[in-house]
């Protein structure tokens, strides 16, 4: 599999988990010059902005180990540009941050609810 197939692949498997968890898929893929949101879902009023991190082996690093400043500030960027577009109010509308960390081997999935 490509890169694309191989995230399009996990980013299902995290909707499914987050899906059997109680949330409900709004979007997938938001994308802006700069900036992308995996998944967005609802949680009861909450809008949730997953990030989904993959690796095959977490041997050499963990996938909550890839998270960096540069991509949370990019990910909270394009929430709010997200939030605006829908007529939300990034200060009256009740949302938060998930990360859903995935390994193949072994394999694992890691949801890390109101992450950042």
């Amino acid at each position: 599999m490509n890169t694309r197939s191989t995230g399009t692949f996990y980013e299902n498997k995290a909707e499914s988990y987050l899906c059997r968890q109680g949330l409900t898929l709004v979007e997938r893929n938001f994308r802006l010059s700069g900036g992308e949101i995996d998944l967005i879902m609802r949680d009861q009023e909450f809008w949730v902005f997953v990030e989904v991190k993959y690796r095959a082996d977490s041997s050499t690093e963990h996938p909550l180990g890839q998270i960096r400043h540069t991509q949370l500030s990019r990910i909270k960027r394009s929430a709010k540009v997200y939030l605006y577009s829908k007529g939300l109010s990034e200060y009256l509308t009740p949302c938060r941050f998930d990360v859903v960390a995935i390994t193949a081997y072994p394999a694992d999935i890691i949801w890390l609810p109101n992450a950042f």
